[in-house]
């Protein structure tokens, strides 16, 4: 059985499933550089619901399930991005 990957970024660690998928909250704060990370993500599943197309629950080891999300998914996230982070800069220069 293939294990999750988690890549470490300075302080961050990203999470990916086996297949790939990313989870949201981590690539978001990743990405943005942002202290809430979730709260963005809340912001932009309530703003842009169709997103939620792209997503499922995951289960990483004993941690609660996350929602993951796959590169066509993460690719409409991040076009989203600006308009929900600080420094906008980050994201549309090819993150």
């Amino acid at each position: 059985m293939q294990r999750p990957v988690i890549v470490d970024l300075d302080d961050r660690s990203m999470r990916f499933t086996p297949d790939g998928r990313v989870t949201v909250v981590d690539a978001i704060g990743a990405v943005g550089d942002v202290r809430s990370p979730n709260a963005i993500w809340e912001h932009l599943k309530e703003a842009h619901p169709e997103i939620l197309t792209y997503c499922e629950d995951y289960t990483f080891e004993d941690d609660a399930p996350v929602a993951v999300i796959n590169s066509e998914g993460w690719e409409r996230v991040r076009l989203l991005l600006p308009d929900y982070l600080p420094d906008v800069d980050s994201v549309r220069h090819g993150i």
